[in-house]
């Protein structure tokens, strides 16, 4: 038997620019982001979040259709969760990269962290945005999360399982993600791996926002430009030399948000990196197909 949904309860206004994604996988989110109710036959709550089902996990499926392109390490899980509510204060929830099997099952554990609920702030000001996408909640792993061989992944929430604690991820509208039938998943409370679409009344299509940042490793189409940067670590300008006229230069930050853009007027560029907060950041060039990368570390 389908769960049922009931209807839209919250259309949420603030979406998303186009801007290239880079590290942090979430092109695929597009559309209008919503909340689906759970039906008062169905114990009531949200079809992404708890309900009176007793969903154990909501997740989403990562390979190449929706980002996951290349070897590298999955570093930190940012997650769009505009609802929560506590019973008390020791309620949490768990975000765990599995190794992608089929749609019935789910696989090995690649790794996890578990986050205190008290933890997730839904207010206005408390929102980012990583490659134009909102977020709340950074989940971030002790240890990067090495990606398999097959490239293919399912992060799943496991949802926060004390009475009265409630965590909601936001969805996009049903039907405006083509993919969304063999890339969205639940895990029932008898463990079962289920899909949105098999398991809720009418057929549920959507995205969830969970975005992966993810650090590649150099591809065969990464380093088409022999692209270098010095001095490494750099304090005040770095140099960014092998660019081609006219390319783009982009650097992001390890939320993988754009944090300076130009266009290359030379074949060697001096970028002003003065007021940028120390971390290691991404220099891509990009010329059309051809893209260049390069790391540095800001002290």
């Amino acid at each position: 038997m389908k769960k049922i949904l009931l209807s839209i309860g919250v259309v949420l206004t603030s979406l998303v620019s186009n801007a290239q994604v880079v590290d942090t996988l979430s092109e695929f989110f597009t559309g209008t982001p919503v909340i689906y109710n759970v039906s008062a036959a169905g114990g009531g709550g949200y079809v992404t979040g708890n309900n009176g089902y007793d969903d154990v996990a909501k997740g989403m499926r990562f390979n190449n259709q929706n980002g996951l392109i290349g070897g590298g390490s999955i570093t930190n899980v940012l997650l769009w969760a505009p609802i929560k509510t506590e019973a008390g204060a020791t309620g949490s929830f768990t975000v765990t990269v599995h190794e992608f099997v089929d749609a019935t099952t789910v696989g090995a554990i690649l790794g996890s962290v578990t986050i205190p609920l008290s933890q997730v702030d839904t207010s206005q000001a408390a929102y980012s945005a990583a490659a134009g996408r909102p977020f709340n909640v950074n989940a971030v792993f002790t240890a990067p999360i090495t990606v398999p061989a097959s490239k293919d992944v399912l992060i799943m929430v496991y949802l926060p399982t004390t009475a009265g604690d409630t965590l909601v991820l936001v969805s996009n509208t049903s039907g405006d993600w083509a993919n969304a039938a063999t890339h969205t998943f639940e895990i029932w409370s008898n463990a079962s791996l289920n899909d949105f679409a098999s398991a809720w009344q009418g057929g549920v299509n959507v995205a969830m926002g969970i975005y992966p940042v993810v650090n590649f490793t150099a591809s065969l189409t990464e380093n088409s430009i022999s692209t270098s940067v010095y001095p490494n670590p750099a304090q005040n300008e770095l140099n960014v030399s092998g660019v081609t006229l006219g390319s783009t230069i982009n650097v992001y930050n390890n939320l993988g948000q754009v944090v300076l853009s130009t266009e290359a007027t030379n074949e060697l560029m001096t970028l002003n990196v003065a007021n940028f907060v120390s971390g290691i950041y991404t220099v891509k060039t990009i010329n059309g197909t051809n893209v260049g990368v390069a790391k540095f570390v800001k002290k």
